[in-house]
């Protein structure tokens, strides 16, 4: 008796590269969004934030265009921020408390497609929440250019992917209980620092020399740059390289940290 070989593709059935990160991806997407308790204080807070605090003085105008166009990037920075200190930070925290780093070990996934599958995750609820904001200014008349928020949107969300590490050092170093409490009292002081709930230059003389030298200061200045306005809602002027540089020094040493902070982390769970 004669027994047949059947070869199957590999690449069905043993993804590679590109492929093991759009399953990650996938995967990530079907877990987070399905889920109420996540999409509604990611997704949907900043767009309730815009409606309640930027929609009503929309079309008032301001030098460098309208109060609503000023606070519908405002409220994207907020978002993304969210995105960022959630999406990666609590979440990791979590699934570190139950274990679910643990399994992944005993599977064939990679450590760095489980890791980019949360940037990638990431991106795309950041591109979500940015461009959900501007549709919501479109529909009360904010009046921003489309390419103008098509350059804040690639702006906040490769921004995004700079201050990653914020949320990664939550996710590794953080207590899985306290994950969320500590993302919380991140999220508000650098919202503050951003220029969320009220411009920079209005906020105490300590307190914005401490805003001046955070990330997420310089990312929400390009942000504005790229909506026509400056810190204080003036016509923009000059280029804004010095945030640029600012924001690549902070991610360079952020990815560091992290990279020192999960061989720790390995070390002590998986040793």
């Amino acid at each position: 008796m004669t027994a047949t070989t059947i070869a199957l593709p590999a690449r069905r059935f043993a993804p590679r590269g590109l492929g093991i990160l759009a399953r990650q991806l996938r995967a990530e997407l079907r877990v987070n969004v399905r889920a109420p308790e996540f999409v509604v204080p990611v997704l949907a807070l900043p767009i309730l934030l815009y409606f309640i605090f930027g929609a009503p003085r929309a079309t008032e105008p301001m030098p460098a265009g309208t109060v609503g166009a000023f606070t519908m990037v405002g409220f994207s920075i907020y978002g993304v921020l969210n995105v960022v200190l959630f999406a990666i930070g609590e979440a990791i925290a979590d699934e570190r408390g139950r274990g679910y780093l643990r399994l992944v070990r005993t599977t064939p996934l990679p450590a760095w497609a489980y890791l980019a599958g949360k940037l990638a995750l990431a991106a795309v609820l950041s591109l979500a929440v940015v461009v959900l904001i501007g549709v919501a200014g479109t529909v009360t008349g904010a009046g921003v250019a489309p390419q103008r928020w098509l350059a804040v949107t690639a702006v906040l969300v490769l921004g995004g992917l700079a201050i990653a590490p914020l949320g990664f050092l939550i996710g590794f170093l953080a207590r899985p209980h306290g994950a969320s409490a500590v993302a919380l009292l991140i999220l508000f002081p650098l919202s503050l620092a951003s220029g969320v709930f009220m411009p920079v230059d209005q906020l105490p003389g300590v307190v914005r020399d401490v805003s001046m030298v955070t990330p997420t200061y310089h990312l929400a200045e390009l942000a504005r740059l790229a909506a026509g306005f400056d810190a204080s809602g003036l016509p923009a002027t000059g280029g804004g390289w010095q945030h640029v540089a600012v924001i690549a020094a902070w991610s360079a040493a952020g990815f560091a940290v992290v990279a020192l902070s999960y061989r720790r982390m390995v070390a002590r769970q998986f040793a």
